[in-house]
């Protein structure tokens, strides 16, 4: 559902590594919330776009997702086996959209190596390169995901007998369709248009809600970096980043959503974190503002004057070379009058002679 710019502490000892290192990490250190989570697997080095990204997954999701469960048996084997199918295909959207982040980050020659899967949807610890283009790419990728399944996974449905008021109705009462889904009493049916249904939530909750560190929040903070600067961006978008964390808060507890008012809470959060950290942030030079590398993305560059002070620097070479071929042209007129006198020189040499004492008494 995000992404972090930084990754979370897993340790430099190596036997911090693996099924045994993560329980030290949860039971023993406890070093952290986020790093209270077990190693799921690392994809493979034949899937090169993302190969090497260790993918693990937070112990309180495997608490709730073995609550729920649990819960479910009261509505028999069948209601198991549909709620198991939702949660691994909800896991499974959620994994893919943070798989779009890594592999958008490491096209633009970023570092994504970590995704981290908890009860709020997923992290991918990106590091794209410090500008907004980069940035704003690796945002986009995840949603990118969710857009190519949107049209996937309608088709799908259209093919399998579903009709056009199945596929775009309201997503506020998503128990409309369900009641009178197509065919009723088939579960597959109802599964794919559940995942349609939750891939769509996935891609509008992602996009349209505009709290920093949501993808929606990410993108306005980027698309305003290439105008007013990194810090000024990021100010603007955490504000509002809170604004819209108190909203969704308000609107979870009126619907009683247990989760909508967790990611409020946590949003709530990242943007006062984030908030107090640009409190120290140094301000920026004005020529970091309208350009598309912004704050600290010219520490190997030249100066913003670079190209009118090698204007400057050609012109005085080119004096100094005409003052040292004067010179040149001096000292052989000189040669030339010690051994066959004045009466010798060209009107030019007598020229030339004449401007050299000229700017010799000038400067004296």
């Amino acid at each position: 559902m995000a992404f972090q710019d930084r990754r979370y502490d897993e340790g430099n000892d190596a036997s911090d590594g693996g099924f045994r290192g993560a329980l030290r990490r949860i039971f023993i250190r406890g070093d952290g919330f986020l790093s209270w989570s077990l190693p799921l697997f690392t994809v493979p080095r034949w899937i090169r776009p993302l190969a090497g990204i260790h993918v693990r997954v937070h112990l309180l999701y495997i608490l709730i997702a073995a609550s729920e469960l649990i819960s479910s048996f009261q509505q028999g084997h069948v209601g198991f086996a549909f709620a198991a199918a939702m949660m691994g295909t909800l896991f499974i959207l959620v994994l893919l959209h943070e798989f779009g982040h890594c592999l958008a980050c490491r096209l633009v020659g970023g570092e994504a190596d970590d995704v981290l899967m908890w009860p709020l949807g997923g992290l991918a610890f990106c590091r794209p390169p410090m500008r907004w283009k980069p940035a704003l790419i690796t945002t986009l990728g995840g949603p990118a995901v969710n857009v190519i399944f949107v049209p996937i996974l309608g088709l799908v449905l259209l093919a399998t007998g579903a009709h056009w008021d199945e596929l775009i109705f309201n997503p506020l009462r998503p128990q409309n369709v369900v009641n009178h889904v197509y065919f009723a009493d088939a579960y597959w049916a109802k599964w794919l248009w559940a995942a349609y249904y939750m891939n769509f939530v996935l891609l509008a909750f992602n996009m349209l809600l505009p709290m920093y560190p949501m993808d929606g929040g990410r993108a306005m903070q980027e698309i305003l970096w290439s105008r007013i600067g990194r810090k000024r961006s990021l100010q603007i978008a955490v504000n509002v980043g809170l604004v819209a964390a108190l909203a969704l808060g308000v609107v979870g507890a009126v619907y009683s959503e247990t989760r909508m008012i967790a990611i409020a809470i946590f949003g709530g959060i990242t943007c006062y974190a984030e908030r107090q950290r640009l409190a120290t942030m140094e301000d920026q030079p004005e020529w970091a503002f309208d350009t598309d590398k912004g704050y600290k993305g010219f520490a190997d560059d030249p100066p913003p004057n670079a190209a009118a002070d090698r204007k400057a620097a050609k012109a005085l070479q080119k004096r100094q070379d005409q003052v040292q071929q004067t010179q040149a042209q001096v000292d052989l007129i000189l040669d030339k009058i010690r051994d066959h006198g004045m009466q010798s020189l060209t009107a030019r040499e007598k020229a030339i002679l004449k401007e050299a004492t000229q700017r010799t008494r000038d400067r004296t």
